[in-house]
């Protein structure tokens, strides 16, 4: 219920003024790393953000990212666009590496050429990191994107050595955002204003890196910035690392956006902090964490102007969005049924035509999962 609630007020407001200021003129461009149920994306068929083409059961403008084998395909049907989807990681479709014998082949035609000339004769190695480069070339053609849904459930500095890997990922797509695409006539267009939802988990304890990297951010601002420092003071703040122990949360939530902000200014991109909300978790193994959702916006610019007040808003914990329990039974909870119910209807109406199993009624799989320990 605590995701949809996420979903719903605090994704979909910028999803819908997005919307609007796109005026009709092309259709809206999402990408998103929604798991099998996909309910996010059929909240925007539900809301007119995104369309179903009747004549053949596609979703026009949607991308997404999937690991999992076994319920790629089904995805993939429920969008009905076959260049839509990728099976793989974000970070490592994003991050392809390339090698000595392919880095001559920038377009599909080389690639395939390559393929051909080389038959037989290619060895399995090279093989997979010619399809990788593929895929590759695939998904960064499909930019620029109005909303990305960055939803990766984990935590966002990851384990050494690939601390940054998440991050350098962010910092690739809004290098993309930035190229031309082209609509379904072919003539060019490009985003001049865009949304990042970013999901990740913060766990009670920080990890050394993570607490080091964002303390320096912290000490750099408050050297540079008399702003960024009297906000500090104001907060009575005068031991970061104290304060990263004892408050993990709140120090993640004031720090972290700095980062995000620290690639608009790199890549000369307006930023505006919309929402910053956060609700708490228990894992499988009876470890509690918070998820935490940053939404900013992008807007194109030559200087940068944003980046400190993006940094200095995010000391301010009044401007953050705690997302408590929420019980079926209670007056958000119905709305939000109510809702899951409109949504899942849409979404096993796609799956009928496509010969896919239906999702479960919202209330009853709510029920099924609490009866399992698992917190809603």
């Amino acid at each position: 219920m605590r995701k949809h609630f996420k979903r719903t007020h605090i994704w979909l407001p910028r999803a819908k003024e997005l919307t609007e200021h796109l005026d009709g003129q092309r259709p809206f461009r999402y990408f998103t790393l929604c798991a099998r149920p996909m309910i996010d994306v059929y909240m925007l068929v539900k809301e007119k953000v995104l369309t179903v083409d009747e004549a053949d059961s596609r979703i026009p403008g949607v991308a997404f990212c999937e690991l999992e084998k076994n319920v790629f395909p089904e995805m993939l049907e429920l969008i009905g666009v076959e260049e839509s989807g990728f099976r793989a990681k974000l970070e490592e479709l994003t991050l392809f590496s390339d090698v000595p014998e392919t880095q001559p082949l920038d377009t599909m035609a080389a690639l395939e050429g390559f393929l051909e000339d080389r038959g037989e004769a290619l060895d399995d190695t090279l093989r997979e990191v010619v399809e990788n480069k593929r895929r590759h070339l695939l998904f960064r053609s499909l930019f620029p994107f109005d909303f990305l849904n960055l939803d990766f459930c984990d935590r966002y500095y990851g384990t050494p050595p690939d601390v940054l890997k998440i991050n350098m990922t962010i910092d690739k797509l809004l290098d993309w955002q930035r190229q031309p695409g082209k609509k379904s006539n072919g003539t060019p267009f490009s985003v001049n204003r865009f949304v990042i939802a970013i999901t990740c988990r913060v766990e009670k304890r920080l990890p050394k890196a993570t607490s080091a990297r964002l303390a320096n951010f912290i000490g750099e601002n408050a050297q540079s910035h008399v702003e960024y420092k009297a906000a500090l003071q104001l907060r009575g703040i005068n031991n970061v690392t104290k304060w990263s122990i004892e408050e993990p949360l709140d120090f993640f939530m004031s720090a972290w956006p700095k980062e995000i902000a620290r690639l608009a200014l790199m890549k000369q991109w307006d930023i505006k902090v919309h929402d910053h909300a956060f609700y708490d978790r228990v894992g499988d193994s009876g470890d509690a964490y918070h998820m935490v959702c940053l939404v900013v916006e992008f807007t194109q610019t030559t200087i940068c102007s944003t980046y400190l007040t993006a940094a200095t808003q995010s000391l301010d914990q009044s401007g953050r969005t705690e997302i408590r329990k929420i019980e079926p039974t209670d007056t958000d909870g119905k709305r939000l049924l109510a809702d899951l119910r409109l949504i899942v209807n849409l979404r096993n109406k796609q799956a009928k035509r496509a010969g896919r199993e239906e999702l479960p009624e919202p209330l009853s799989e709510i029920n099924r999962l609490k009866g399992e320990g698992v917190p809603i």
